[in-house]
């Protein structure tokens, strides 16, 4: 079922006092600017992008203070326009995306559809209880079948998961995984966030000196999920976060990249994404040094990571 994607995630709701000068306007605007061309064209290898993130139930969803409706009016049209693909992606660390019902579903999907839309990805991480997950996987499976043309994902934390035989996810993907084989969902992806391992120590990453070994703690966690979990690779996707991460011990560099993009490659995986777009750019001088607007990292060009990640599919 591969149906391979690249689609770097842009975070639509980046409050204006947080994002570069760059990122101001609107979401056609700001990847105009990214990219540095007028027309809006995407780098060679650059086919989609996944927006972030739409919150609340289903059909009622808003993107922070836009409605779904001013969200699509502001910024969407214009991509639609532009004939860039686009993954829709709910949920994230710091909101809850639901559904309780068919027609609210159904609502959801007619807000972003369009020829460019290529699918649905769902950022569980938010500490919903199994119930709502058990609903949320329901109704997807119901959309599945009656949209078989959309490509849907679920995108799941992982825990202490580069060694063998221990758990490869929190407890929130764990319900997820239970949730799927409860409902008996198919042709679905599982996007693992392969980001923030934590302290640079066997139980949570590959250890390279006193760092975490990114790329190759990120193939551990793909290989010991596939394993604990029957998930074969074509149906896993990953998703790194470039750039210095929360901790200093979890630095993810451009060999990283490099590295990483091959193994997905050579592999066979279903999809490779990176957090965020808005971050693959130098910092100017006097920025916190996690910041969502750059990745902290000194000597690279802008889109270093966007241009690393699409190199293999050129």
């Amino acid at each position: 079922m591969r149906q391979f994607v690249y689609s770097p995630y842009l975070y639509i709701n980046l409050p204006p006092q947080m994002a570069a000068p760059t990122f101001m306007g609107s979401l056609l605007d700001r990847v105009r600017s990214l990219i540095g061309l007028p027309g809006g064209d995407f780098p060679e290898g650059v086919k989609a992008l996944t927006l972030a993130f739409a919150t609340g139930e289903c059909g009622k969803e808003r993107w922070d203070d836009l409605s779904a409706q001013q969200m699509v009016d502001a910024h969407l049209k214009k991509l639609q326009r532009a004939k860039i693909d686009y993954v829709i992606s709910t949920g994230g660390a710091d909101g809850a995306f639901t559904c309780s019902s068919e027609q609210g579903m159904e609502k959801f999907i007619a807000h972003y559809e369009s020829p460019q839309l290529l699918g649905f990805d769902f950022d569980i991480e938010a500490g919903q209880s199994e119930e709502v997950i058990t609903q949320l996987v329901q109704q997807i499976h119901g959309a599945t079948q009656r949209h078989p043309h959309l490509r849907m994902s679920f995108t799941l934390a992982t825990a202490s998961s580069t060694e063998p035989d221990r758990p490869t996810l929190n407890a929130d993907g764990a319900t997820v995984m239970k949730a799927i084989g409860l409902v008996g969902l198919k042709n679905h992806f599982i996007n693992l966030m392969v980001m923030n391992f934590g302290e640079a120590t066997p139980d949570n990453c590959v250890v390279d000196g006193d760092r975490c070994a990114m790329a190759a703690s990120a193939m551990a966690v793909a290989r010991n999920f596939a394993k604990e979990y029957g998930v074969p690779l074509q149906q896993i996707e990953l998703t790194p976060m470039i750039g210095v991460n929360d901790l200093k011990e979890n630095v993810f560099t451009l060999s990283d990249a490099q590295q990483l993009t091959r193994y997905v490659h050579d592999n066979g995986l279903g999809g490779l994404h990176f957090w965020s777009l808005n971050r693959d750019g130098m910092c100017p001088p006097g920025s916190e040094v996690v910041s969502p607007s750059c990745h902290s990292l000194p000597g690279l060009s802008n889109l270093a990571f966007t241009h690393a990640f699409a190199a293999p599919v050129r």
